[in-house]
């Protein structure tokens, strides 16, 4: 064999390479694939070496080995159950499943029902371990039969029929499917709404009596509300005509009030008036006397005015007459006080001298003993005496 024998052509490394990656890509979709979670959907993932997944799986797309792991969905957004025997396709539940129940009196009611539901998110994993599929019919179903089963048993079947103890009995069984001590609270199951329609009977001839009573009791009604009526009109008539009598004496009460009030008002206007000129005498009668005080006031001030001036006067004369006697005895004590300093004498004694010769000069008789010389010299012992200085020996005459 040939060199170029023994060589693999380009084709056929191309077909080997080919098969290759055809078995890789075969394998690996036939051992991975993916599993998208949707937006209204929680996952659970189970492994062969871990087992469930404790924590729930967020909406998203996730790639993961099919022959080592399993992610199942869980819707939790609302769902409706239907029990009826319609055709609901917005609904799971049984196609023709309405909830048959013996009322208290025996008569069997058949009730359709609506049940708006939802999972709690935080619930699925515990869901997935105990209940997996058919949740619903596993743990909603059975709640429903027992709540509506046991309140209906307790009415009897006109009371099932409509009205007030119907819509008590969807109240109560919702209270019970919400109730969060329940076992569907505990186990993640959401009930937002309960709703039965219409109950219908398997007896007709028992609906036939309920209906013709509903005819008596409307009839009657009717009557009763005619009869209301006709009261309501007849006492709408006695309200109006009291009303118009009412009105009149109203009238008439109003215009003798206001009677009333004029002659009060004119009599008032007359006390008042009397009272005003009452005032106004009284008030002049006081101006007058006032006026007269007031004079006599005056005058007495005036006089007071008068005497307090004069005394002043007399007071401010003496004053002055004592102010001059003042002065005039300092001026003499000191023409006096200026006699006594030395040399004074002779000017004192020219002074007395000139005195005396002015009185001697004045002098017309003279005693028959009586010389000028002896009354100069008595004279002059006098002045000596009175500035303090020996007299002089009288001259011989």
């Amino acid at each position: 064999m040939t060199n170029e024998g023994q060589k693999i052509s380009p084709i056929a490394k191309l077909l080997i390479v080919a098969s290759a990656f055809a078995v890789v890509v075969f394998l690996g979709l036939a051992t991975f694939t993916t599993k998208t979670v949707q937006g209204n959907q929680v996952g659970v993932r189970e492994t062969w070496s871990g087992g469930v997944d404790p924590d729930p799986l967020p909406p998203k797309t996730y790639f993961f080995n099919r022959w080592l792991t399993q992610i199942y969905t869980y819707e939790t957004s609302g769902q409706v159950y239907a029990m009826n025997d319609k055709d609901e396709p917005f609904a799971a539940g049984r196609r023709v499943d309405p909830l048959i129940v013996n009322s208290r009196d025996n008569q069997q009611v058949v009730f359709h029902i609506l049940v708006t539901w939802r999972i709690d998110p935080a619930h699925v994993v515990a869901l997935h371990k105990n209940y997996r599929d058919n949740i619903d019919e596993r743990l909603l179903r059975p709640a429903i039969v027992k709540f509506v089963s046991v309140r209906a048993t307790l009415q009897d079947a006109i009371d099932l029929y409509s009205g007030e103890k119907l819509n008590q009995l969807r109240s109560d069984v919702e209270h019970d499917l919400k109730d969060p001590t329940g076992n569907l609270y505990a186990n993640g199951i959401v009930v937002d709404s309960f709703v039965i329609e219409k109950p219908t009977f398997m007896n007709k001839e028992y609906v036939d009596n309920i209906e013709r009573r509903q005819v008596q009791i409307i009839i009657q009604s009717r009557a009763h509300e005619e009869q209301l009526a006709n009261e309501a009109l007849a006492l709408a008539a006695k309200s109006a005509a009291q009303k118009q009598l009412n009105e009149q004496v109203v009238a008439a009460d109003a215009a003798k009030q206001v009677a009333i009030l004029q002659q009060e008002a004119t009599a008032q206007q007359s006390i008042i008036q009397t009272s005003a000129n009452a005032k106004n005498a009284v008030t002049q009668q006081e101006a007058e006397s006032k006026k007269i005080v007031l004079a006599a006031q005056a005058e007495a001030d005036r006089q007071v005015a008068i005497s307090e001036a004069n005394k002043t006067a007399e007071l401010n004369r003496a004053v002055a007459i004592e102010a001059v006697g003042k002065a005039q005895a300092s001026a003499n004590q000191l023409l006096l006080t200026s006699y006594s300093v030395p040399g004074a004498d002779l000017y004192t004694r020219i002074q007395v001298a000139q005195s005396f010769a002015q009185a001697v000069n004045n002098v017309r008789y003279y005693p028959p003993n009586a010389t000028f010389n002896t009354i100069a010299s008595d004279f002059d012992k006098g002045v000596s005496l009175l500035v303090g200085q020996p007299a002089k020996p009288a001259a011989s005459p």
